[in-house]
């Protein structure tokens, strides 16, 4: 039982969770990513400590092991009467047990209401299949579905709780008037080959590119404005310093957090890094972790990039058009690898390129220009062609071959 005691024991241990410093997250996080199987059991440990703390004050050595005894003491007091009958050599190793007993519950309690919690309500859909979906979907929370055969779609919930769909078509759902105090979430699924702007009930714009899932609620409930997001948008968010503007990516540990700009987020599941790019305002780029809340700050023109498998964020200064051009329909690249290009193209149009031999090469070089996409298809391969010296050769009516 001794792995399970030892931080108990640990002064450093105690210390970083009740007085934290820059030096000791830094710590525990590396140790955290070098030893993984240990993860629960310090998440669970810092949860019951931090719940025994009464105050936000720094608690002495002798509070710290009045802490500890509490937790003995709690553990043990539940068996007494059987520890008495208990051998000598078991009574020794008893109050580890229970240490241990009362850890691996508390962290599977946490564990999950950490798992619900962080849950995301996306449709249980194939992402990879979006590109044989032929209609944008709107589902609604009471399980009606609305699909939109149009390319480039429009939809508004207004002020009388009405969802007007390409502004013409209005459906009568009165959800400015529910007296409902839990929120009821609408999924948005756009297909590759598609596009969608949605303003939300607060007034909120959102961009939604192709191959994205975009999970809101019918209004908004509460002291935060949350949405859940797998794919890109870009968002213009309506002012509310009373209720902050939350978007929840498909990484569960990523978060951004507004109260009133204009952003874009691409946060796609076959992509290696979630980008956070800030046009206007301010906002917040928040890593939730076992350690702690670690926040971003990013000013106009510049880009945050999570790294899915380092887990780990990076800023620069970007030119913003090179990220935000796709809601009017172009696209826009300074020394932009190829394979990035590439990908965009295929989402915008539900296409598919693939290289030859002789042109693999070319998938990991970078090149530079301005593609118009409101052009079809033909017009477009034929621009690229020439800003990049490639050819495209037609193998059937969604795949094309680059040469």
């Amino acid at each position: 039982m001794e792995p399970y005691s030892r931080y108990l024991e640990d002064k450093c241990f105690i210390d970083w969770v009740f007085d934290p410093t820059p030096e000791s997250n830094t710590f525990w996080e590396s140790y955290i990513k070098s030893n993984p199987e240990e993860k629960e059991i310090v998440y669970a440990l810092k949860k019951i400590l931090l719940g025994l703390k009464t105050n936000d004050a720094i608690i002495s050595n002798e509070e710290k092991q009045e802490v500890l005894e509490q937790i003995l003491s709690k553990t043990n007091s539940a068996k007494t009467s059987k520890v008495k009958t208990l051998p000598g050599f078991i009574k020794r190793y008893y109050k580890y047990a229970a240490i241990f007993i009362v850890i691996i519950t508390a962290s599977i309690f946490i564990n999950k209401n950490f798992v619900q919690n962080k849950k995301l309500p996306f449709s249980d859909i194939n992402l990879t299949a979006l590109d044989s979906i032929t209609s944008t979907q709107l589902n609604l929370a009471s399980g009606e579905q609305l699909l939109i055969k149009e390319a480039k779609s429009t939809i508004e919930y207004n002020d009388l709780g009405n969802i007007i769909l390409n502004e013409s078509d209005t459906i009568n759902k009165n959800i400015a008037y529910s007296n409902s105090e839990k929120e009821s979430l609408n999924t948005l699924i756009i297909p590759y080959g598609r596009h969608s702007k949605i303003t939300l009930s607060d007034g909120t714009i959102v961009h939604l590119n192709a191959g994205t899932q975009f999970v809101f609620p019918e209004k908004f409930i509460g002291d935060k404005r949350t949405v859940f997001l797998s794919g890109e948008a870009f968002f213009e968010v309506t002012s509310n310093k009373e209720k902050p503007f939350i978007v929840k990516t498909i990484v569960e540990e990523l978060l951004v957090e507004v109260l009133g700009t204009k952003f874009n987020v691409s946060a796609y599941p076959s992509d290696k890094e979630v980008l956070t790019v800030l046009t206007e305002g301010k906002v917040n780029v928040v890593e939730e972790n076992i350690l702690n809340d670690n926040k971003t700050v990013l000013k106009p023109g510049q880009l945050a990039a999570w790294n899915k498998d380092a887990e780990s964020i990076k800023v620069k200064d970007v030119n913003t058009d090179n990220y935000t051009l796709w809601t009017q329909g172009l696209l826009y690249f300074e020394s932009e690898p190829m394979a990035n290009v590439i990908k965009k193209l295929e989402r915008f149009y539900n296409i598919e390129l693939t290289f030859d031999e002789s042109t693999n090469k070319l998938y990991s070089t970078s090149i530079s220009g301005k593609l118009d996409l409101n052009d079809n298809l033909k017009r477009t391969l034929e621009n690229l062609e020439a800003t990049a010296e490639l050819n495209f050769e037609k193998i059937n009516n969604r795949k094309y071959m680059i040469k």
